[in-house]
């Protein structure tokens, strides 16, 4: 890490030093000394950061670098070193010459400092000159983007007494069973859950299952958060814990649940927040509400933690064999290209044998060879010092060394990760923006600063230091996590430099802290434990209500739920994000004076109104993110002045000066591009010059008008659509309230939506569908509030044409207020939307459906008798859920038939229906049946229920005349939940123990 700050130093030293404040100050001299010094520490470095492990005085030393090199580049930043910036000194402002003097009174005490800091190496006997080492953008550039998932070895006898457990029929009779994976860091226990969890055997024989990562914390607070927000899907809104014990008890209520609980740890000294058993009986209390046969997996190191937390037997998960080892390593060291030589493999065999049998670690030794090709290159690692290295196990000289291996700028941007909590999902691209933030990362020759970001997170990816790597299709974010050891290492050798802070407050050594994380949930602190720090430059995701701290060092802040801070002093930022500031209607105009502000984010401000005029004064800005600023109604003039802009999320069209499409002709835009107020158009030149067919690092694109009538349009919308051509790499389109009668060419002839993964169509009245059903990519289809809609394929152009089967990669497809539409395509054959699970109808009461094997879930909401008659030609639904509407008056027969694997049918809001037909007791797979909102249903079926012999759960509510339950249910032997809400005249009949039935 201080290699390549270092080199930072050095690389600004260089304009100072050539700078007319440096004559002017009499400090040129100084300076150039200075980086004299610099240079003999350069020398060392290499060899000061191999030696450090077993040298704490060493340790410190580097520190203390460190902590000068970052107190130097405050001072270097805030330098006037370009010719524009120079005015001050020639007018002799009084303001500006205070400060100029004080600055260069701060680099002369610095020089003083790191002066001291270089004769001290002499006490440490380190030899000159760094390894060779490839060039750093050569090095990322062998590595892929793709992301591999590696291989699992030697672990297949473990899951199949895992799964086993889980399956097995004598636990039926369990209300609740705790099964512990026991083992050492970096054996691979998550990996094994994960294999369990994933099961698709094991799927089958859970209602739910749930995941929560429970690490070093374990608070009932935090776990019932976590189950809340994984069975909700969403954030949980802050609530106190009795509420929470009811929301999921409320959840879990009557389900068989699987949850993991993976890497749990007993309160110790060190783990203050750890398991006890106090803890675990209440919690236990709370997830004991399951049904019968509900588990939890736990995955822990401890084997006091299986003893507190079991209820049968712990399983132990032992070292992997060499052979295994071996496997894993060769996958990582050689790749499924690079040639396996004798001499290499005989090394790398005795190498192997250092890995303790984790998985862990022979993936972290194989992305350490995986950049050497020589027999002298393989012999260093397998003779290193690391491995003399007194550490607690087996895994952390492998890592270390690995960590060793990694260039200047790898390792620092690995190190700074330690910011984040332990098992946090990361996001890529948030993390690069960081970097660049922080100055870790720079643009190369033909690569910009984000590129080369991308390539030190492939790097670090290959080289095992990150996994459990998730993509989102539709948004193409990828997220990813840091295994705990791994966590571990950065933690280690940031040690005070880059922390989480969660309870803890602030400690002495603070005054070596520069990058600061917060868990949201559970940080605690005062503001005055910042003025301690020396260089403070990273605070975020700060959830606090008092002013936030406003150091002037400060590099990235992320607030959520604070005031604005005042931005007058924070001259160095270059990463701000503002969070859920809910009464904020407007941003002060003193955030235009952060000039060197590279990324800014708006997230959730949901009273904001309009951006500040000024905001081009902030020239180096590359990346302007608005999310859910709902209120929004107006951007800031003259966009095109932002130069450097790589992604602006919101754009708002005005006829006013400055606001007009032309604005976006030469932004080098990316990510996603949302344009609102295309009504407001003057030309059709207007639209073209926004240049959307230029852009191919855009993903995603909405384009919207307001139909609202308060604006007449100067340019006929059928004109601004054929001239917003985006490139054909786009992959998410969506268009809203478009008033033309007919879809560009660019739509109908397919140029630029050939890799469309989903296509979205909302409130465009005038006009049928484009041809969009031979979309190769296409995987989701919604069409809305379109009133001449007939079909999805409705266009000409697939007339009398026999080509590939249309729709064959969509996956999903929403349908809303089509009141005109007949069927799903004009043609329908057997052959048809192959590859549809998902789907969704509202208020389309023409609809009928055709023979769709392939669904899996169908919601239809307003729904028609042609719709339920259609619904037997779904024969492979498992999940169904049905909204009445008044004009149902009976279900009609034959509707279930051919439903052999529904397992979930939801009936609402039938309020005409009065009985229901007596073959739904016919539906054999059939676990969870619901019916709410059947105001006028008097009966069920009387006879038939003993064929409904896995049916779990049954849920009637307000059913107002619904006299009595059939006595058939008697014979629902697989019944576990049967809840009855209002329905007053089943409340009497049912109360138990005093109740009729």
């Amino acid at each position: 890490m201080a290699e390549a700050l270092l080199g930072v130093v050095v690389e600004k030293l260089t304009p100072l030093i050539l700078s007319e404040f440096a004559a002017f100050f009499g400090i040129k001299k100084k300076a150039e000394e200075l980086s004299r010094t610099l240079e003999l520490i350069k020398a060392v470095l290499d060899d000061a950061e191999q030696k450090q492990w077993s040298n704490r005085p060493l340790k410190v030393w580097l520190q203390q670098l460190k902590d000068a090199m970052y107190v130097l580049e405050d001072i270097l930043d805030q330098l006037p070193t370009e010719s524009s910036q120079l005015g001050c000194l020639s007018s002799l402002n009084p303001k500006n010459m205070i400060h100029q003097c004080q600055l260069g009174h701060k680099l002369n005490e610095i020089i003083g400092r790191l002066d001291r800091i270089a004769q001290a190496r002499s006490n440490f006997d380190l030899r000159e000159g760094a390894r060779e080492r490839p060039s750093e953008v050569a090095e990322w550039r062998q590595t892929s983007s793709t992301i591999a998932v590696p291989q699992v070895y030697g672990r297949d006898e473990d899951k199949k007494q895992v799964v086993e457990f889980l399956l097995s029929p004598s636990r039926s009779s369990e209300f609740l069973s705790v099964y512990p994976i026991v083992g050492l860091g970096g054996m691979g226990k998550t990996t094994l859950v994960q294999l369990v969890y994933n099961e698709p055997e094991v799927g089958n024989n859970f209602d739910l299952k749930i995941w929560v990562c429970v690490s070093e914390n374990f608070t009932i607070k935090s776990i019932l958060r976590s189950i809340l927000e994984a069975v909700k899907k969403d954030k949980s809104e802050v609530m106190d814990l009795q509420v929470m014990e009811e929301k999921v008890k409320e959840l879990l209520q009557t389900k068989k649940y699987l949850l993991v609980l993976d890497d749990v740890w007993k309160r110790s000294q060190e783990m203050e927040l750890g398991l006890t058993r106090d803890k675990w009986d209440k919690l236990r209390s709370v997830l004991s509400c399951g049904s019968k046969g509900s588990s939890i997996l736990v995955s822990t190191r401890d084997n006091h933690v299986a003893t507190i937390m079991g209820t049968c037997q712990a399983h132990y998960l032992d070292r992997l064999s060499d052979d295994d080892c071996w496997s894993l390593f060769k996958l990582r060291a050689f790749g499924p290209d690079r040639e396996e030589r004798a001499e290499l493999v005989a090394i790398g065999k005795e190498i192997v044998k250092k890995c303790g049998g984790s998985p862990l670690a022979a993936l972290a030794l194989g992305g350490v060879m995986q950049s050497r090709s020589t027999e002298k290159e393989w012999l260093e690692v397998q003779n290193s010092e690391v491995w003399s290295l007194p550490d607690e196990n087996d895994i952390m000289p492998v890592l270390r060394l690995s960590y060793s291996c990694l260039t200047p700028t790898l390792k620092q941007c690995f190190a700074f990760c330690a910011i984040f909590p332990k098992d946090m999902e990361i996001e890529k691209q948030e993390l690069i923006y960081l970097w660049m933030a922080n100055g870790f990362i720079s643009s190369r020759p033909n690569l910009e600063a984000e590129e080369v970001g991308n390539m030190v997170w492939n790097e670090l990816y290959q080289k095992s230091f990150f996994q459990d790597v998730r993509a989102d299709d539709f948004s193409g974010n990828i997220y990813f996590k840091m295994h705990d050891l791994v966590h571990d290492l950065a933690q280690s050798i940031s040690e005070q430099e880059c922390i989480c802070l969660e309870k803890q407050n602030l400690n002495d050594s603070s005054r070596n802290l520069h990058h600061i994380g917060f868990d949201l949930h559970r940080s605690q602190f005062k503001k005055s434990d910042f003025e301690k720090v020396e260089s403070l430059r990273t605070l975020y995701q700060l959830n606090i209500d008092q002013p936030t701290p406003t150091n002037h060092s400060l590099r990235v802040l992320c607030t959520f739920g604070a005031k604005i801070p005042s931005f007058g002093s924070l001259t160095c930022l270059r990463y701000l994000e503002l969070c859920w500031l809910d009464n904020i209607e407007s941003l002060p105009a003193s955030i235009c004076n952060l000039h060197k502000l590279k990324i800014l984010k708006l997230i959730a401000l949901w009273r904001l109104r309009d951006l500040p005029k000024q905001l081009t004064r902030m020239q180096n800005l590359r990346h302007l993110v608005i999310e859910d600023c709902i209120s929004l109604s107006g951007m800031f003039p003259d966009a095109h002045k932002l130069r450097d802009l790589r992604t602006l999320s919101e754009y708002i069209v005005k006829s006013e000066k400055g606001h007009s499409l032309a604005e976006l002709r030469d932004l080098n835009l990316g990510g996603r591009l949302n344009i609102e107020g295309l009504e407001n158009v003057g030309s059709i030149s207007e639209a073209e010059d926004a240049n959307l067919k230029g852009k191919q690092d855009l993903r995603e694109l909405r384009l919207s008008w307001d139909n609202s009538g308060k604006t007449k349009s100067a340019v006929g919308a059928e004109e601004v659509l054929e001239a917003l051509q985006p490139h054909s790499t786009l992959k998410l389109l969506t268009i809203h309230a478009y008033e033309g009668l007919h879809w560009p060419t660019w739509m109908r002839n397919n140029s630029a939506t050939n890799n469309l993964i989903s296509l979205h169509l909302y409130d465009c009245q005038n006009c049928h569908l484009p041809p969009v059903g031979k979309l190769p990519c296409l995987k989701k289809l919604v069409v809305s509030g379109m009133d001449d809609v007939q079909y999805i394929d409705e266009d000409e152009s697939y007339d009398n044409v026999e080509a590939t089967p249309l729709f064959r990669s969509l996956e999903e497809l929403e349908v809303h207020e089509l009141p005109n539409m007949e069927r799903l395509l004009k043609r329908e054959t057997t052959h048809m939307l192959l590859s549809l699970s998902d789907l969704y109808i509202l208020n389309c009461p023409k609809l009928q459906l055709p023979c769709l094997p392939s669904v899996k879930k169908l919601h239809v909401r307003e729904c028609s008798n042609e719709q339920l008659k259609s619904i037997s030609n779904l024969n492979g639904l498992n999940d169904l859920e049905l909204h009445g509407s008044d004009q149902v008056l009976c279900f009609p027969e034959g509707m279930r038939d051919n439903m052999t694997s529904l397992a979930t049918l939801q009936i609402y809001s039938f309020r005409e229906l009065k009985e229901l037909p007596s073959d739904i007791t016919k539906l054999t797979a059939l676990s969870h049946l619901t019916i709410s909102d059947c105001r006028k249903l008097e009966c069920l079926p009387e006879q038939g229920w003993e064929g409904l012999s896995s049916l779990r759960k049954l849920s009637i509510r307000y059913c107002d005349s619904l006299g009595s339950l059939p006595d058939g249910v008697r014979h629902l032997t697989s019944l576990q939940s049967l809840i009855i809400g209002a329905c007053p005249m089943l409340k009497e009949r049912c109360k138990q123990g005093t109740g009729e039935d």
